[in-house]
């Protein structure tokens, strides 16, 4: 440990699964907003078998610490987060854009990732998998119902899923794929969607997450940070996975390198990423399954 440095490994968070290593970008991004922590640096460690989150700071890290300031920093209130601007956002880009400056830019780095004013009404981020017409209406469940012990059990607990899913999810975890064929309950309608299936505290720090994919208009659609391909079975998900520890501004280069976007991966940029400390790489398919996206199980592609 570097001296004068605290860390904390969070078992938790596992970045081999789409949400897990969203939940832990999106921790990252709202501690090094917070005075204390604004030195926060992110690496992973391998952890039974997978790899976990591991943070690192000059404050004490410990787990009544971190809950105590996520309780400060998260809003309960769709009207206090940059989730709002997914209503007329259009309308906003000049004003939230003129707003920004280098340290307050928490909302325009969102709109940046929800929308462009060069695309249609209909285009979404790739990183959208919840329908249109439920999207909005669950942020704002997730923003209201997750409390400190949804954290807690995302955070430092292996996940139990013992949240209720319905109309408070992302669907961001592959295991949200709930097809007929793959249980006794038609999908829709179905009541265990009410009890258990969810980790709301993973959903709540995704969600802080968002602004670090930025999307851009390509052909009328929206193109997202670390995605490739537009099509329903051609649009893949790859993110890396690092041991250095790397500070928060340095984390959205890591998300946009672009040999991990190949298929395969050639050996000589194998070789780079790993000079660069990136040891893994997981990769997940974006599928539709009637209206509603879904992502495949991640596979390892580094």
């Amino acid at each position: 440990m570097t001296q004068g440095l605290r860390e904390l490994v969070l078992r938790g968070l596992d970045g081999m699964t789409p949400l897990g290593f969203l939940a832990a970008l999106g921790l990252v991004n709202v501690l090094r907003h917070q005075a204390e922590t604004s030195d926060i640096e992110l690496a992973w460690t391998t952890d039974d078998g997978g790899w976990v989150a591991k943070l690192r700071s000059s404050a004490v890290l410990d787990q009544q610490g971190l809950l105590d300031g996520l309780d400060r920093a998260l809003v309960k209130a769709l009207a206090a987060h940059p989730a709002k601007l997914y209503e007329a956002q259009k309308e906003k880009f000049v004003s939230v854009r003129r707003a920004a400056t280098r340290f307050q830019r928490q909302e325009v780095d969102f709109l940046a990732a929800i929308g462009s004013n060069l695309a249609s009404d209909e285009a979404t981020s790739q990183l959208q998998t919840t329908r249109r017409d439920y999207h909005l209406g669950n942020i704002v469940s997730i923003l209201k119902n997750t409390q400190r012990d949804h954290l807690r059990r995302t955070l430092f607990k292996p996940w139990d899923y013992a949240d209720p899913l319905e109309n408070q999810s992302l669907h961001l975890d592959p295991s949200e794929d709930r097809r007929h064929a793959y249980q006794w309950n038609k999908p829709s309608g179905d009541p265990n969607r009410r009890k258990r299936g969810g980790m709301l505290g993973a959903n709540r720090l995704a969600l802080e997450a968002l602004g670090w994919f930025p999307t851009w208009p390509v052909g009328g659609a929206l193109k997202t940070l670390g995605f490739s391909g537009f099509g329903k079975d051609e649009t893949r998900w790859t993110w890396p996975i690092w041991t250095p520890f790397v500070p928060a501004d340095l984390i959205p280069s890591l998300l946009a390198l672009a040999p991990l976007q190949d298929d395969p991966i050639a050996e000589a940029d194998r070789r780079r990423l790993r000079q660069m400390g990136v040891v893994a790489a997981y990769r997940v398919q974006r599928i539709l399954v009637k209206k509603t996206p879904n992502f495949t199980p991640a596979r390892k592609v580094v």
